[in-house]
């Protein structure tokens, strides 16, 4: 397989599915604490949704570019480094990692008020998300046994 690589070989099914969620949870979380009284937690929320929207908008460019850069190798030792190196970027890509960070400002803003279920919710969606992000990385294929299916494959 010389050609491009489709975002079911590079990231996988439980990796789209986990960034997906991941996005979706912190889009939520923060669009449930629009509706509050709080101006604080408002503004926080605000925040929230513009570096996740950024954050999601520099996923898909990032995977873009994963999956549409041409592939230049000559030979299998190659096509498997590039293979590798494709499935490397798009997972770091996509973890979660980034989400959680852009939850600091946010959540250092409302921590000192008495806004006890944006604390919470916060808290169970890292927790949950480490979990989640653990098991994903012990039950995927590394990506060398990705690049060596991928080049060994008619």
């Amino acid at each position: 397989m010389h050609g491009r690589y489709g975002w079911r070989t590079v990231l996988g099914w439980p990796r789209a599915a986990f960034a997906a969620t991941t996005f979706a949870g912190a889009t939520a979380l923060a669009i449930g604490t629009l509706t509050l009284h709080d101006s604080t937690a408002r503004y926080a929320a605000v925040i929230l949704l513009i570096g996740v929207c950024g954050l999601a908008a520099g996923v898909v460019v990032q995977l873009r570019h994963v999956l549409t850069h041409p592939v230049v190798a000559d030979d299998e030792v190659s096509l498997t480094a590039d293979v590798m190196m494709r499935v490397d970027d798009a997972r770091a890509g996509a973890a979660p990692t980034a989400v959680w960070s852009v939850w600091s400002l946010p959540v250092v803003s409302v921590f000192s008020t008495a806004f006890g279920w944006w604390n919470a919710a916060w808290l169970a969606f890292i927790v949950l998300s480490v979990i989640a992000q653990a098991l994903i990385e012990a039950r995927t294929e590394r990506s060398a046994m990705v690049a060596r299916h991928v080049v060994s494959a008619p």
